[in-house]
């Protein structure tokens, strides 16, 4: 493999007159992963099509590029995948296409297709996986003929947390292989295990660097208080301010700012500095914002133990198609004030109980209720629902969305709503970013104030700052009474949920508060010098490592056993046993299903029972 480095300085790509990339420097080295982040439209696949060499720069320049295609590894947003073709036929067609030895062919598919879990699957029609596997199968793709190059364009996106974790095994390894490794994300859980990070905002670069960097030189002053104190009695409409979980953060672009009353300095995280960061680009863009709803509005919402009656309940729920039980014994509701957040893989259920609870299929066993009846259209008009589709007419304007919308409930377009509206623009909606989509898709389904809100991955595709806000907003239909079920990939996310419920192959796995979710689980903290060599000795030794950032993350085993493991591997190293991620505990709790997918337990490196 290559052992240059590729560098960019001062690039500036202009597409249809218009700068899309201004200004972007940086270095990427082999053995290394950096991560771009950003929201849909800050500029990533702009960015990785220049290392690609689709794209050449309007001003600046690039050194390092591969000179041959074969050093070039790429997998597009859309999996890369053929899907008319098996998993073998894919594979095969790749090979041909780059001119590799037969012997070589057979032996690196074995191999990756044994690292991924994909063995059993390999006669498999690519359109039947599961997303994630599908994206799994992208990267193999991609890395097939061992590029030294490997740009990938968001290969989570929307895909759950377990398989999230899979993927990045994957790419792991290829960085400990010695690949220069360039991944887009959304995802700032998955950004931390990056070695390096550049956090794009419509097209400029906002920091980059490691991750502790970023943290550390994140702009301004920030500081927090409980939302139930006084103290987060903030002004009532400041862009300034946003909230997670039981916390209210607050922010000034000047270091020198006194702390406001009731709030304290705060141990800044890489979603906290990535929201600085945005919220420092508005500043110098002098960017209107729509009117953010009151914190004031939110402080007596806590999480305590509500007696209400619950606005949608499901009771030992069963729901079999054939001989295949979608779902087993489930029970959920979820009680006025209260934001219940729904967890699972692909495939665990949750669309089947989304639709049950909405009254769209029946339950085999067991009953479901909306508002303590069984649902009807009645009962659906008190609900809100965003689907992952939207529900948007894509040729209307944002304002005509919200007219329609209206109409359809009778009621009038609030000013909030019709400020957000009046700041996107008049063109037809199918040009906006998808984040802005996704917030306009909740205006319209808030028109009504409806009781239940139900939201299906509402905050896909969209940067730090807009997510915090839309969070915002659900947490003030909240206080205001409203009941809200949401399903998300973002771990970050699931923290602001009064309770979780975890489904894993249609059955609850888990269920209660983040805390209690994740109580009974550990994982080992490994930092070390060679993270390489680390990493490829743990997985050899059958242990479940991740990557996460310069240090190495063993879900599930005790110090003593990553030692022995590692007795062998010179320089100095750390070990620790610390809590475990609310992702690390849905992919041990998947691991220890009885029946958990043989390939699952093979794409982590945990040998079966």
């Amino acid at each position: 493999m290559s052992v240059r480095p590729i560098t960019l300085d001062e690039v500036t790509v202009r597409l249809g007159g218009r700068a899309v990339l201004t200004d972007v420097s940086g270095s990427f080295a082999p053995g290394t992963i950096t991560a771009v982040i950003g929201g849909d439209g800050a500029g990533k696949s702009v960015l990785l099509q220049l290392l690609t060499g689709r794209l050449r720069p309007s001003r600046g320049s690039i050194s390092g590029l591969p000179r041959h295609r074969h050093e070039l590894g790429y997998q597009a947003a859309t999996a890369g995948v053929w899907r008319d073709l098996s998993v073998a036929e894919n594979l095969e067609f790749v090979a041909r296409a780059y001119g590799m030895d037969p012997q070589l062919t057979r032996s690196r598919t074995a191999e990756l297709l044994d690292r991924a879990g994909l063995t059993s699957a390999r006669r498999r029609r690519a359109g039947q996986l599961s997303g994630g596997m599908r994206q799994k199968l992208g990267v193999i793709l991609a890395t097939l003929h061992q590029p030294s190059l490997v740009i990938l364009d968001e290969p989570s996106t929307g895909v759950d947390p377990v398989s999230r974790s899979e993927l990045w095994t994957l790419i792991t390894r290829i960085a400990a292989e010695g690949a220069t490794v360039v991944c887009a994300t959304t995802y700032l859980d998955e950004a931390e295990r990056a070695t390096n990070l550049i956090l794009l905002g419509e097209g400029h670069v906002l920091a980059t660097g490691p991750l502790h960097e970023v943290v550390r030189d994140t702009p301004g002053a920030m500081w927090e208080a409980p939302a139930s104190s006084k103290g987060a009695d903030l002004a009532p409409e400041s862009p300034r301010s946003w909230r997670r979980a039981d916390t209210v953060y607050r922010w000034s672009p000047h270091r020198e700012t006194p702390a406001p009353a009731g709030f304290s300095p705060t141990q800044i995280d890489l979603e906290n500095s990535s929201i600085a960061l945005l919220l420092a680009a508005e500043e110098r863009r002098k960017v209107p914002v729509a009117p953010q709803s009151s914190v004031a509005q939110e402080r007596s919402r806590t999480r305590t133990t509500r007696v209400e009656t619950p606005v949608v309940e499901a009771a030992h729920v069963g729901r079999t198609f054939g001989d295949f039980a979608a779902l087993s014994e489930v029970s959920v509701e979820v009680r006025p004030g209260e934001i219940v957040g729904l967890l699972g893989g692909n495939g665990a259920g949750k669309t089947t109980l989304m639709r049950i609870l909405l009254g769209i299929d029946a339950p085999t066993t067991g009953k479901a209720e909306l508002f303590g009846a069984p649902p009807t259209l009645a009962s659906r008009r008190r609900l809100g629902y965003v689907s992952q589709g939207l529900g948007l007419y894509s040729g209307l304007s944002a304002q005509e969305n919200l007219r329609f919308s209206a109409a359809v409930h009778g009621v009038p377009i609030s000013d909030r709503a019709a400020e957000f509206a009046r700041g996107v623009g008049p063109g037809a909606v199918s040009g906006l970013p998808l984040g802005t989509q996704r917030t306009l898709a909740y205006w319209a389904a808030a028109l009504h104030t409806p009781e239940l809100l139900v939201l299906d991955e509402p905050t896909s595709g969209m940067d730090p700052l807009t997510r915090s806000r839309l969070w915002r907003e659900l947490h003030t239909a909240a206080a205001q009474g409203a009941g809200v079920l949401v399903t998300t990939h973002y771990m970050q996310e699931a923290a602001q949920c009064d309770r979780l419920v975890v489904l894993t192959e249609g059955r609850v796995t888990a269920a209660g508060t983040v805390s209690s979710v994740t109580a009974a689980h550990h994982s080992v903290s490994v930092t070390c010098e060679d993270w390489q060599r680390t990493f490829t000795t743990l997985r050899a030794a059958g242990l479940p490592a991740l990557l996460h950032g310069r240090a190495i993350r063993v879900p599930g085993a005790t110090v003593p056993v990553v030692a022995e493991a590692l007795a062998d591997v010179p320089g100095t190293r750390e070990l620790r046993d610390t809590s475990a991620t609310l992702e690390e505990t849905m992919l041990l709790t998947a691991l220890a299903m009885n029946d958990s997918p043989s390939g699952l337990r093979d794409s982590l490196g945990v040998a079966s029972e």
